[in-house]
Order: C-alpha cells, then structure tokens, then sequence
C-alpha cells in the first residue's frame, strides 16, 4: 500500500513541488481517518505521532474544515510514507503493521512507532528498512 493509498487521496510522490504544494493545501480531513483505520492505531497514538493533544486531535476529527493545517497534513504524510516503506519491505500490509510495533534491536530496543513522531526517528526507521530491504542486516 502507497502513501496516497494509506491516506486514501492521490500523493504526487514522484513531484516533491506538487508534493509540497500538496502538503501545503492541506490533505483533506478524511485522509486522517483513513490513516486510523489502515494502521489500527488508537486516538492516543495518532496523537503522540502527529504532535498533538488528544483535545486537538479530537477538535480536528470534529472539525467543519474540509483540509487539515498543512504542518499537520505534513506530518501526517512524513510518518505515512514511513508504513508504506514497511509494508513494501515486508511485503505484507499485517507484517509490516506488526513490526511497526515490536521493538528492534537496531532502534535501541525502540518500537518503530515510538520514534517517528520526529523527523530524526523517522530517518532511523527509514535507514533500518532500506537495510533490511538490502539484506545489510541478518
């Protein structure tokens, strides 16, 4: 599953300009929820990932906005390209949601989940799964 598929609306991902312009028209507000249910993660984790309260979260959820805030529709695509990468390498949609969560040794014990809230967390895991895609790791 794509990025675009995992947010449920088409991600010019080979236009890193259209990309970013994107990103900053602010996706629509259904791809947050299309995020929640392709992943499986609670309010609480979504939350923790994208930066943001529980309260704002569930204000943005609620809102009449038809788009998130572009530094939240940011974001949301950074960590969402990251479980497309996992699902590519794994090549399953449940293995790679299932490592996302399990602790690596290579991540100091941390779960890929607890450290792509940031963008040097996510440039771990990305490193980690171009490893793993390249067989640099047994």
């Amino acid at each position: 599953m794509k990025s675009q598929a995992m947010l449920g609306v088409e991600i010019p991902e080979g236009d890193p300009l259209r990309l970013l312009e994107t990103l900053d028209a602010g996706l629509p507000l259904q791809s947050l929820k299309r995020f929640k249910e392709a992943t499986g993660l609670a309010d609480e984790d979504m939350a923790t990932l994208l930066k943001i309260g529980g309260r704002t979260l569930t204000r943005v959820k609620g809102s009449r906005a038809r788009r998130l805030p572009a530094d939240l529709s940011d974001r949301l695509y950074a960590v969402a390209s990251i479980y497309a990468l996992a699902e590519s390498v794994f090549g399953a949609h449940d293995a790679a949601i299932g490592w996302m969560s399990e602790p690596q040794f290579a991540l100091g014990d941390h779960s890929p989940l607890e450290l792509l809230s940031t963008e040097l967390g996510r440039g771990q895991v990305r490193q980690l799964l171009n490893q793993i895609e390249h067989g640099l790791l047994a």
